[in-house]
């Protein structure tokens, strides 16, 4: 069947029903054919996901936009055969979605740095624990000297009394 093609339906409705659907096409400035074909076709292929439907408790949101921002929102809800709900819904989760992965990837710098820290901290205790050895073999050696200069002392003292003595 041609893409523009269009055939007709005929129905009979309620006539309260009637006068809501027509209350509501005058209100959202569209003819009766875009309403009905909106609503077979979101009958035909819902876009509102079953997790959507079933999320337990409810809350309603309500917020007023410029008419211009309205009337464009209204267009391309038309265009991709979308009701509000789905538009501002789907919205929202996008922008929790990557919040959520921004934070993430904030965690995981945080967590690298951190990592990097603790590898630095490591490294300077242990060139700390190097060089606190180096100091104390530096010490030992001023120790060895010391003795060496005593030993060498007393043997001079013996030297020299033996000597005097003879």
């Amino acid at each position: 069947m041609p893409e523009n093609e269009k055939k007709g339906i005929t129905v009979k409705i309620d006539a309260e029903l009637h006068a809501q659907v027509k209350a509501y096409i005058e209100a959202q400035d569209i003819t009766m054919a875009e309403f009905v074909s909106k609503a077979l076709d979101d009958e035909l292929h819902p876009k509102i996901t079953q997790e959507v439907n079933n999320m337990g408790n409810m809350r309603t949101m309500a917020f007023q936009v410029p008419e211009e921002l309205f009337q464009q929102i209204k267009d391309y809800l038309n265009r991709h055969n979308m009701s509000q709900k789905e538009f501002v819904i789907g919205l929202i989760k996008t922008e929790l979605e990557r919040d959520m992965a921004q934070r993430n990837d904030v965690a995981e710098e945080q967590a690298d740095f951190d990592e990097d820290e603790d590898e630095e901290e490591t490294e300077s205790e242990d060139d700390g624990i190097e060089e606190d050895a180096d100091e104390e073999l530096d010490e030992d050696e001023d120790l060895d000297d010391d003795e060496e200069t005593e030993d060498e002392d007393e043997t001079e003292i013996e030297d020299e009394s033996m000597s005097l003595g003879m």
